[in-house]
């Protein structure tokens, strides 16, 4: 097997993750956004896509068992080089299966050991898995609107649960070291691409990392800076709004919608107060008519009738 090697750290909220493979060296900053960001994006990562595509790479590794025809794992190749660029976290499954490929020769002994078809194929189920059980514990443990459950009893409650449901965390090779010159952080040296989720999901526990969800997207963000935000920073729509920008107009539109009400209301109330000193309305029928009026404004402002037809109610 190749004797490439990888680790992986934290340093001032930046994830970075660095290889050796050879003469190659890559450095990967695994997100422009702080920590925890590319674990969220994975989260929300659609795998499921890709499944048909494992699934031609199996079939073509099982050609090239029964062939040893080296052009049957082009296509395989071709998979890693596209997976990849979907997620930082699948850089270390590009690697280390490339350099099996390569290793791969028509007089490979024991291509099954060397190149295992159900691993790779199984990749995208996995994932997904892993997807539900991580959403599963942000529900559960790190869920910021969950204020009257002490932590410790959450976490409880989480480890009490089914097998199935929960985060598999597995043993890791961590070391503590002098990083980037600048200090000591823990050092993960991933054995796989699964150690560089479990690494950044323990630790948003041990940071004890709030999640909200946005109230645009309705996707998890983590409560880093300002604890009172409800919405996040992804890109939204085809314009390269985020949700924050978004529901920033949404908040103004609803609060100038409300504001118009306000006014419509109030000009129809001065005019119907008038009426009592002019005698055309009892002070009674006019208290009827406030009363009334503020249930119909509420109904406006819930979305149950539009502002056309509020304002045709007040003038009846």
């Amino acid at each position: 097997m190749s004797d490439f090697q990888c680790k992986f750290y934290l340093l001032d909220g930046a994830e970075t993750l660095e290889c050796k493979d050879g003469n190659a060296e890559y450095a990967i900053k695994l997100a422009d956004r702080p920590f925890p960001d590319s674990l969220l994006s994975f989260v929300y990562y659609d795998i499921n896509s890709w499944e048909p595509r494992f699934h031609e790479a199996e079939r073509s590794l099982m050609e090239f068992y029964q062939t040893r025809d080296t052009t049957c794992l082009k296509p395989v190749q071709k998979l890693l080089d596209d997976f990849k660029n979907g997620h930082p976290y699948f850089f270390y499954l590009w690697l280390d299966w490339s350099n099996r490929l390569k290793q791969a020769t028509p007089d490979c002994k024991n291509p099954t050991k060397l190149l295992p078809h159900k691993e790779l194929a199984h990749v995208p189920s996995n994932l997904a898995t892993m997807q539900q059980q991580i959403l599963r514990l942000f529900q559960t443990v790190l869920d910021a609107s969950i204020t009257d459950v002490d932590f410790s009893i959450r976490v409880q409650a989480y480890e009490q649960a089914p097998s199935l449901q929960k985060f598999d965390f597995q043993p890791m090779k961590i070391s503590f070291e002098f990083v980037e010159e600048k200090q000591f952080a823990e050092v993960l040296y991933p054995q796989n691409m699964y150690d560089l989720i479990d690494f950044s999901l323990r630790e948003c526990i041990r940071q004890r990392i709030a999640m909200r969800t946005c109230k645009n997207c309705g996707k998890y963000f983590a409560l880093t800076v300002h604890g009172s935000t409800e919405y996040c920073s992804r890109v939204f729509d085809s314009r390269g709004r985020t949700c924050k920008e978004v529901g920033a107009m949404r908040q103004y539109l609803q609060s100038h919608a409300q504001d118009e009400l306000l006014k419509i209301y109030r000009r129809e109330y001065k005019r119907r107060f008038a009426w009592i000193r002019a005698g055309k309305i009892s002070q009674e029928a006019f208290c009827a008519w406030s009363k009334d009026a503020q249930k119909e404004k509420e109904k406006c402002k819930n979305g149950e009738i539009d502002q056309k037809e509020f304002t045709k109610w007040l003038k009846q």
